[in-house]
């Protein structure tokens, strides 16, 4: 199978050229390794050589032909992460090392030995416009930040909600049914997803109580007892699901020109059709029951951008006040300005579904550089000054034709 550009490609050139270590982050399956491969010169595999290199860690470090790639690295310890401080301190040419791992140590120690010496590159599950080959080509941001995305036009593709339940996981693009796959990569989390010991049947329902609540902001007190674990239990599953980035949580935005916003994060599976398969939902489901289907829809929108949010180095984020009177779906912060974006499952948005964002414009003003209702149809138009509705689907269409 030829290789599929990914978006993350260009940011781990540019650290390969600027950082002695590269350390590349992601669940697992997400291609982190066949990605990693294709620029290293030399390449250790772990666990099958972590004999080799625990041996004598620095001597075997420095026999390797730069770039070296250390696959899972944290079955190492992290005390490898010293003999590599110490062999960078003696050379810190750039591009020496890549570091790829799926699970993120629960501690690093007293200091953290890299500092300064390591830039870190994430990988997540393929967009849609990745699967579709296009992950080299013009981002979705990039149009609406240079404002070609905002024209009037009719003849997008439809966003069908049998989308959701495609995976990202590079390893399920020709299945026709992902579902078995997608329940074993759940399974083998609740197992052996990191090296703390732990219930999986509890974990197991915790994952499944996430997914169920996927693009939903809640108390945690919600999940805790709907999934029948005390507080502290769930608070240690819930940390080691982020650190095997199985769940990528968006947090509350914040600024102090609105008042009482609420601190809850929202939830996010990093893969709506694993949230989806663990949930026991498919599209027939999404389709006939439309009120579960918008934390869904929001969560695939979510896994789409997280990927360009990382490439120009901007956060994703909510909104909501504490009342529950105003709330936006997604907040993306880039460089000190915002992109707001409401997520509907019409295909036909009203100017109604644009008043939390004219809210936010309100108080804001220019701190806010757009404003989008992002909907299932097929026509791009300015549903009220200032907020355009935009089909879902140029998120991996591209920018609409000028008209």
């Amino acid at each position: 199978m030829d290789y599929l550009p990914r978006i993350a490609d260009a940011a781990l050139d540019e650290a390969l050229a600027s950082s002695p270590i590269v350390m590349v982050a992601g669940a697992r399956a997400t291609g982190k390794t066949t990605s990693c491969a294709r620029r290293a010169t030399s390449q250790l595999r772990l666990p099958r050589d972590l004999p080799l290199l625990l041996s004598d860690p620095a001597t075997v470090l420095r026999t390797l032909s730069p770039p070296a790639l250390i696959d899972e690295w944290q079955l190492a310890g992290t005390d490898v992460l010293w003999a590599l401080k110490e062999v960078v301190d003696d050379d810190p040419s750039p591009g020496a090392f890549i570091l790829t791992g799926s699970v993120e140590p629960e501690a690093y120690g007293p200091t953290y030995p890299l500092t300064g010496r390591a830039a870190t590159v994430t990988w997540r599950p393929m967009s849609r416009r990745e699967r579709l080959g296009n992950g080299d080509g013009p981002a979705w941001l990039e149009q609406l930040r240079d404002g070609s995305l905002f024209v009037p036009h009719n003849g997008e593709a439809s966003a069908n909600l049998d989308l959701l339940t495609q995976s990202g996981f590079p390893g399920s693009l020709r299945a026709t049914n992902a579902v078995p796959q997608l329940l074993a990569y759940a399974d083998s989390i609740a197992q052996r997803g990191g090296d703390e010991r732990r219930d999986p049947v509890g974990i197991g329902r915790a994952m499944r109580v996430l997914a169920e609540l996927d693009g939903q902001a809640v108390p945690m007190e919600r999940i805790w007892r709907a999934a029948d674990l005390n507080r502290l239990t769930l608070a240690r599953y819930y940390a080691l699901l982020e650190r095997t980035h199985v769940i990528e949580p968006a947090p509350a935005w914040q600024t102090n020109r609105l008042k009482r916003l609420t601190a809850r994060p929202k939830q996010f599976y990093a893969d709506t059709a694993l949230a989806l398969a663990i949930s026991g939902l498919t599209a027939d489901h999404l389709t006939s029951e439309p009120t579960i289907a918008g934390g869904f829809l929001e969560s695939f929108v979510a896994c789409q951008l997280r990927p360009e949010v990382d490439r120009f180095r901007g956060s994703l984020h909510h909104l909501r006040d504490t009342a529950g009177k105003h709330e936006v779906d997604i907040v993306i912060e880039l460089g000190g300005r915002v992109v707001a974006i409401e997520v509907k499952a019409t295909t036909r948005p009203t100017p109604a579904h644009a008043a939390h964002l004219e809210w936010l414009r309100a108080h804001l003003g220019a701190t806010v550089e757009a404003t989008v209702v992002l909907h299932r149809g097929t026509a791009t138009w300015e549903l009220v000054p200032g907020v355009w509705a935009v089909p879902i689907s140029t998120l991996w269409n591209g920018r609409s034709p000028r008209r």
